[in-house]
């Protein structure tokens, strides 16, 4: 009898394993103006940590805050609530429960040492509940002319990678198991928005 392999494998989807979906407008640029001065003058902004929530600059260099849900962004949370829904419908079927609170990210050019960047990663933690990130998004909140290099791009194997889209105000989801990174931003800033909606385990 042939095995299985001698048949081959067609895939379902064509980039499975990315497979990053992109609502673009999401955002109007006047709102992605006002969360960039929201985030400069409200929160706190401090080194973004790894999955020890430690600090390593060699892994990953960048500033983040949070936005809170019980606040003036809830508005942002509702919308971002409803996206999560729909291209879960649509687009990857998974078990979800909520996701967590936003995160702003500030990505900048620095002349004196090394700029920010993220290396290559996935999202997948688990939380102290026993949930674990299941869909990743970021939202582009930076004009894509503003600012060089700091595309976010998905890994397909060890050498094929696609980035996402640049555009003004877009939501981007992805599986939080894809290996993506943020390269090193070339010239003055990006801003966006991160988040991750959680469920059960993956079986």
């Amino acid at each position: 009898m042939a095995s299985n392999g001698e048949h081959g494998f067609y895939l379902l989807k064509s980039n499975l394993v990315g497979n990053a979906t992109s609502f673009l407008n999401f955002l109007t640029p006047a709102e992605c103006k006002s969360l960039i001065d929201s985030g400069e003058s409200s929160l706190e902004l401090r080194a973004g940590v790894t999955d020890d929530r430690q600090v390593h600059e060699n892994l990953r260099r960048s500033d983040i805050g949070w936005f809170a849900a019980n606040g003036e962004h809830k508005w942002l949370f509702d919308r971002i609530r409803d996206a999560i829904n729909q291209v879960n419908t649509s687009s990857f079927g998974y078990k979800l429960i909520g996701f967590e609170g936003i995160q702003f990210t500030k990505y900048s050019h620095r002349t004196t040492e090394e700029s920010d960047f993220y290396s290559s990663h996935k999202d997948t933690i688990v939380l102290p509940g026993g949930t674990i990130r299941k869909l990743s998004f970021t939202i582009q909140l930076s004009e894509p002319e503003s600012y060089g290099g700091g595309d976010l791009v998905l890994y397909e194997s060890l050498t094929d990678s696609i980035p996402l889209t640049r555009a003004l105000g877009s939501i981007s989801f992805f599986p939080s198991y894809t290996i993506h990174e943020v390269l090193p931003v070339t010239r003055a800033v990006r801003y966006s928005l991160v988040g991750w909606a959680h469920g059960p385990a993956f079986v």
